[in-house]
């Protein structure tokens, strides 16, 4: 892993246990041992993006490298949700990946226009989606350098 991105969190931004515990699988299983955080709320998504209480004090200092974004959160809207990490300037480097089932353009479109640095179309097939979120890892934290949010 490239220097710097060792210690530093992915977010996970998804309601359902069950997938989440599929996503940290997933993460895990492609060798990734950086800690990793849920949000399920938008309050938590609010609480998060203003650093407050609730957050381990180490992943508000060093923010994540990388955010999973699922498209369907309840009571969200998830075209707010992103646009809430580009127009934060702490935040506005950290790469977002929306994680979705949805193949409609205009999602897929959308979530680049709102800044998404990646879309994964998720598989229905759990080898598939660990071999997705494996390609992932291996961009994110062995393939590219990302800088620390400004500010941080």
């Amino acid at each position: 892993m490239n220097n710097g991105q060792r210690d530093r969190a992915v977010v996970v931004i998804e309601d359902s246990d069950e997938d989440y515990e599929v996503t940290v699988w997933a993460l895990r299983q492609s060798g990734l041992v950086n800690p990793v955080y849920r949000c399920r709320t938008a309050s938590a998504i609010a609480q998060l993006l203003a650093g407050r209480a609730g957050w381990p004090a180490a992943l508000l200092r060093s923010y994540p490298v990388l955010v999973l974004l699922d498209l369907n959160l309840p009571g969200t809207e998830w075209r707010e949700t992103l646009g809430q990490f580009r127009v934060d300037s702490l935040w506005r480097t950290v790469p977002v990946v929306v994680v979705s089932t949805s193949r409609n353009p205009s999602d897929v479109a959308a979530s680049y226009r709102l800044g998404a640095a990646g879309y994964l179309l998720k598989p229905l097939d759990l080898d598939a989606f660990a071999a997705a979120i494996g390609r992932v890892v291996a961009y994110w934290f062995d393939t590219v350098l990302l800088p620390l949010p400004a500010g941080a």
